[in-house]
């Protein structure tokens, strides 16, 4: 079970990704729907800290990233449109796909909003320095952070280079830390 997310295939991640996305498309009942899309967007999250916990496990670079704000805000995005249905504020709504916020609730949703970019960026750049070998520069990081927010894009893309860091890993050819 070990690094399991680094061996599975595109087509996988893929189809667990979408699978509640897809579902929802073709459910009557809103509510449900919209559960359909907090799971699939739950899920989406998982796989983002399940990537991000095991790039920062095998780090390349001496200099491991802490890696607690990063789990604390994976939570916290997870939570967000939770706690937004829970409150049922007019002012403050947080959904899968969107958020929005007026008076003092804009402070709550600009941190949520800056936590999901925060996740995507801690992934990305994990990935790009494991496979780099150092602390990865901006554009590489860019790009990658850029393929994981288009997800039903970046996941055919991403994924095969966590393949390749696990294949290296497994050849004994990246520096890992055996436990």
């Amino acid at each position: 079970m070990e690094h399991s997310i680094l061996k599975a295939k595109s087509w996988q991640v893929f189809l667990v990704l979408l699978a509640c996305y897809f579902i929802s498309w073709f459910v009557k009942d809103d509510d449900m729907s919209e559960m359909l899309k907090l799971i699939g967007f739950s899920i989406f999250c998982i796989w983002l800290a399940l990537i991000g916990n095991t790039m920062n496990q095998i780090e390349k670079a001496n200099e491991k990233t802490g890696v607690t704000l990063f789990v604390v805000n994976v939570v916290l995005v997870m939570a967000a449109p939770i706690i937004s249905k829970l409150l049922s504020n007019s002012d403050f709504i947080v959904t899968p796909s969107s958020f929005n916020a007026k008076g003092l609730w804009v402070v709550p949703a600009l941190y949520v909003f800056i936590a999901y970019i925060q996740i995507h960026w801690f992934v990305a750049s994990s990935v790009v320095a494991n496979e780099q070998g150092q602390k990865p520069e901006f554009s590489h990081t860019l790009g990658t952070a850029v393929l994981l927010i288009i997800w039903p894009i970046g996941v055919w893309f991403i994924q095969p280079r966590l393949n390749r860091i696990y294949n290296a890993i497994q050849a004994d050819t990246l520096d890992y830390p055996r436990t």
